[in-house]
C-alpha cells in the first residue's frame, strides 16, 4: 500500500511539473524524474500514457502497442476512410495557395504538408484525421514561436507536432473508455434492479440495489441519474 500511495505521489508530481510547462514534457525528463524508480519499459509507457490521458503532451514518445517505441522507427497509422482521404487531398490542395511573402509564412508553409503526414503516420480510426490535423496546426505554431530555426530545428518541431497529436488522441481514447465503462455500469445497475424486482415482486429500494451490486447508495444514484432514471421513482 505504501509503495502504491508513493508511486501516485510520484504521477501526480510527474503532472504538476508537465502542467507547469505548458501542458507539455519530454520523455527524457519523465525518464529521469522516474530513473530511482527503475521502472520497466512497460510501466514507462503506462506513465506516458497516463500523461496523455490527462491531455499533457510527451514529445519524443510514439504510442505503440505494449511498448515506448524509439524516435527513429516509423509509425504506421489506420487507413484512412475514403471521406478521410478526400480531406487530405482537398486540404493539401488549399496549401497550394497560402502566400509566402514573409520569412514566418515560407516558414509555416515548409512545415504544414508535414503535419499532415504525421497525422496521416499516426491516424487513429475513432479520431477523424482533419482532428490530428488541426491538433497538430496548432502545436506547429506554438513550436514555430518556441524553437528557433537551427540544425536540429525540424526534429523538434516534428517532436512538439507528434506530441500534441498522440495528447489529443489519447485524451478522446481516455473519454471513450470511461462511457464505455459508464455504458457497463448503466447496464449492471439495470440487470441487478430487474433481478430483485423479480425475487421480490415489488419496485426495490436503492439500498437494497446497493447490497446487490456492492456500491454505495450514492454510486447508485448517479448512475441511474446518468441513465435517465428517475431515481425517487425507481
Amino acid at each position: 500500500m505504501a509503495d502504491r500511495i508513493k508511486f501516485q505521489e510520484k504521477l501526480n508530481g510527474i503532472w504538476d511539473m508537465a502542467k507547469s510547462q505548458g501542458g507539455r514534457i519530454s520523455l527524457e525528463e519523465v525518464e529521469i524524474y522516474f530513473e530511482e524508480d527503475h521502472l520497466s519499459e512497460e510501466q514507462m509507457n503506462l506513465v506516458c500514457e497516463y500523461l496523455l490521458s490527462q491531455k499533457m503532451a510527451v514529445t519524443g514518445y510514439i504510442q505503440t502497442k505494449g511498448r515506448v517505441k524509439d524516435r527513429g522507427e516509423e509509425q504506421e497509422g489506420e487507413r484512412l476512410s475514403s471521406e478521410e482521404q478526400a480531406y487530405v487531398e482537398e486540404y493539401l490542395k488549399n496549401l497550394d495557395q497560402m502566400s509566402e511573402h514573409s520569412a514566418e509564412e515560407v516558414r509555416m508553409a515548409y512545415y504544414l504538408p508535414k503535419v499532415v503526414e504525421e497525422a496521416v503516420k499516426l491516424h487513429h480510426a475513432d479520431v477523424f484525421i482533419g482532428d490530428m490535423i488541426q491538433e497538430g496546426n496548432i502545436s506547429l505554431m506554438l513550436a514555430l514561436k518556441e524553437i528557433a530555426s537551427g540544425s536540429d530545428e525540424e526534429e523538434l518541431i516534428l517532436e512538439e507536432i507528434r506530441a500534441g497529436m498522440l495528447a489529443m488522441a489519447e485524451a478522446q481514447d481516455e473519454t471513450k473508455r470511461q462511457d464505455g465503462k459508464m455504458v457497463a455500469r448503466v447496464a449492471e445497475l439495470d440487470e441487478a434492479i430487474q433481478s430483485l424486482k423479480e425475487e421480490m415482486g415489488r419496485k426495490v429500494s436503492i439500498d437494497e440495489v446497493a447490497e446487490r451490486m456492492g456500491i454505495s447508495e450514492d454510486e447508485v444514484e448517479d448512475i441511474l441519474k446518468l441513465a435517465g432514471e428517475d431515481v425517487k421513482e425507481e
